[in-house]
């Protein structure tokens, strides 16, 4: 089912999603985010901050992302819930490779803008349950990389719909990633059956 957010919803960094994130808080064995609080407006120091890195030819590390993902059973597009009331299914593995590449510096393009190239090592390396919805398979269309404070992805999966991705540094678990996916199909409708959330371990590797 195919759900509208209610107005809960911020413009993401790639102009598609982002509900207004959450700090997670489930009791769980295993380890799943939620959307938790923040602003895409936070995003402004973090490019300033890159402006005078990329000066200096800064890049950003290979980062290998290992992740536990449960999927979000009871979400209610009608209403903003509170982390406790999340309950959560499964678990399911999950891994990222996000190359390296220099620091961003620019604004993203606007969604209804042909996207920006993506380099071809970005891709999921491991979704042995399928619960990308294929994506697995595919190239990341487009990818924002405001690493380590935020970064989104998405993968056209058929039917209009694009498999997204949001990863953000983890304040309730510091030193983990945490990882947002849902299939969305515009800027507040997503798929209410295939809403996971966890935590990721990164594992970074610096060029040279």
């Amino acid at each position: 089912m195919i759900g509208k957010i209610a107005a809960l919803g911020l413009v993401s960094l790639l102009g598609l999603s982002a509900l207004a994130w959450r700090q997670p808080a489930p009791a769980t064995s295993t380890p799943a985010a939620s959307p938790s609080a923040t602003n895409p407006a936070g995003a402004a120091p973090v490019r300033a901050k890159a402006a005078s890195l990329v000066a200096e030819g800064a890049m950003l590390p290979e980062r290998l992302l290992e992740c536990r993902l449960s999927r979000i059973t009871n979400f209610n597009p009608a209403r903003e819930q509170a982390p406790s009331e999340f309950t959560y299914e499964g678990d399911h593995r999950f891994a990222l490779l996000l190359p390296s590449i220099p620091v961003r510096t620019t604004e993203p393009p606007l969604s209804t803008l042909p996207p920006e190239p993506v380099d071809p090592r970005t891709r999921i390396v491991a979704d042995p349950d399928g619960i990308s919805g294929g994506a697995a398979a595919k190239p990341f269309e487009r990818v924002v990389d405001y690493w380590p404070e935020r970064v989104e992805m998405t993968t056209p999966i058929g039917n209009g719909s694009v498999n997204l991705i949001i990863l953000q540094r983890s304040q309730a678990k510091p030193g983990l990633i945490d990882l947002f996916m849902t299939r969305a199909t515009d800027a507040v409708s997503w798929d209410e059956k295939h809403i996971y959330s966890g935590h990721c371990k990164p594992s970074e590797k610096r060029a040279g």
